[in-house]
Parts: structure tokens; C-alpha cells; sequence
């Protein structure tokens, strides 16, 4: 029987293979995909198997938003379930549903996710503790990125709340080390913060980052290639959802997006070969 490889060394080590850091966010709009789809029998499930099909050899990852697919209802739960058998085995899917509860339930999310839909990777919320997380970290082929540093206005809120010293943030991430006894515990990290993000890494110079932000919200790729990779040069995927899926609302949907992702993975390159500050 083969050596079971962990969710972190499996992304780093795609992400030295394809010498990229791109994640294409799956979020699918009826108010946004292109008009001639609303007229198909199931518009979203159409509409992701164009994105896919087209960018499927550039990517490191996909993130599917799943408030996207559920407000759909039994439309979007079957797109959900088709966009999962979709994905190449050279290719992570995330679901990004930000679950956080009690160990019974969060079993249950387990069942779904990982073995129902055979997702990689789940994004998690840590306020109610180890316990919450637990249950996702058990098997080390399956990854949860923890969030810690949010792009919205009101992670203000909560997030740089000082303890001892430190921000929340800064405590969270520290937590998510020490739970990462399995090598598959990641941190979700905006890019819009970039003083925070910055912190974040030194923090923690190995944790794997899920870097939400870049694109439509204004994140800065530079600024994120030049902090956000660990000690090995890895370490990080950057998320691009609207920046890419949603560049023509004509039949050239899926080529647009494709040249839209391929111009994201030439500037990352451009800057992974002109960017030396590494931790």
C-alpha cells in the first residue's frame, strides 16, 4: 500500500510542479453568467463545466463558493456534485462553506464534504475552538484553511482585538500551528491587509495561506508573491474568482476566462522570477 501523502506536501508539491500559485473561485451568479445560459435546463451547472474545462490545466486549485450552488437549491446542489467529478487528480477542489460547530456536527459536514463530494480541502471558522476543528483534521490527505485575516470591512470587528500583546489574528494562527499535528491545517489570509498578512507569515513561516482578495477586491499580487510563499518558495495559493469567470457574457465566456487566467499565471511567474524576498 502506498504512502499516504498529506494535504499540505500534496499542494506544495503541485505548486513546484506547475510553478504556480493560481486558485479559481467558483462562484456563480444567475445575475451574472452570460445571458444565453439562463435558458439551459441547469444555467450554473453548464456554466462551471465551461469554466473548467477550459482553465482545468492551468490551475493549482478550484474554490467553490457553496452559498452559490445551496441558494440554488436542487439545481445547484447538482451542479455542486457535478463540478466535484470534474476536478483533475492534478488539481485541488476547495469548498468554501466557512463550517464551524460542534464536533457532532462538524462530523457530519466531514461525511459530506470528504466523502460524499471527495472534496480536497474545506474552509473552516475557528470561534468555537480545537473541538469544532477537529474532526476535519483527522485525515491528513484532507486540508482545512483556517481563517484568520479577512478582506471585509468588519474583520475589524473582532480580528485585531488585542491579547497579550497580539492581535487575535496573531493568536488564531499561532492555534492553527499547533494543530496542524497532521500537515494539513492551512490559514485563510486576505491580501488586502498586507501589514497583517505580512505578520501572519513570519508568524507562522510554514502554515500553508488561502489568499482571498486579489482581483476584484484590489489585492496586490506583487506585494502578496513577495510575502506570502514559506520558507520553500510554496506554501500559498492565491484565489481569483470574479477577475476570471466573469469576462464576457457571451458564448466566448470560458476562452475569456481561460486568457484572463493564463495572463494571472504569466504575471505570477513574471514575479516569482523577479521577487527574492523570501522569509
Amino acid at each position: 500500500m502506498s504512502e499516504k501523502i498529506s494535504f499540505n506536501d500534496r499542494m506544495n508539491m503541485l505548486i513546484s510542479n506547475k510553478s504556480s500559485f493560481l486558485c479559481i473561485g467558483l462562484d456563480p451568479d444567475l445575475d451574472k453568467i452570460p445571458a444565453h445560459l439562463k435558458y439551459e435546463k441547469n444555467p450554473l451547472k453548464t456554466f462551471t463545466e465551461g469554466i473548467i474545462d477550459a482553465t482545468k490545466d492551468l490551475v493549482i486549485a478550484y474554490k467553490a463558493n457553496l452559498a452559490f450552488f445551496e441558494c440554488e437549491g436542487l439545481n445547484g446542489l447538482e451542479a455542486l456534485q457535478n463540478l466535484c467529478t470534474l476536478i483533475p487528480k492534478d488539481v485541488i477542489l476547495i469548498l468554501d462553506g466557512k463550517r464551524g460547530d460542534i464536533a457532532n456536527t462538524a462530523n457530519k459536514y466531514v461525511k459530506a464534504y470528504f466523502s460524499e463530494l471527495n472534496a480536497d480541502a474545506i474552509t473552516v471558522n475557528p470561534y468555537m475552538g480545537h473541538d469544532a476543528i477537529e474532526p476535519f483534521i483527522k485525515d491528513s490527505r484532507k486540508g482545512v484553511f483556517v481563517l484568520a485575516l479577512t478582506s471585509n470591512p468588519g474583520s475589524n470587528d473582532f480580528q485585531n482585538l488585542q491579547i497579550d500583546k497580539e492581535s487575535l489574528y496573531q493568536y488564531v494562527s499561532r492555534k492553527v500551528q499547533q494543530w496542524n499535528t497532521n500537515n494539513n491545517c492551512g490559514l485563510v489570509v486576505g491580501a488586502t491587509d498586507i501589514e497583517g498578512f505580512e505578520i501572519i507569515r513570519h508568524t507562522t513561516p510554514n502554515l500553508p495561506i488561502l489568499v482571498p482578495g486579489i482581483g476584484a477586491q484590489g489585492g496586490s499580487l506583487e506585494k502578496v508573491i513577495q510575502i506570502g510563499r514559506d520558507e520553500a518558495g510554496t506554501g500559498m495559493l492565491i484565489n481569483v474568482g470574479r477577475d476570471i469567470i466573469y469576462n464576457s457574457n457571451e458564448k466566448d465566456y470560458a476562452e475569456k476566462a481561460r486568457n484572463k487566467a493564463q495572463y494571472y499565471i504569466n504575471e505570477i511567474t513574471r514575479l516569482i522570477q523577479t521577487s527574492w524576498n523570501y522569509i
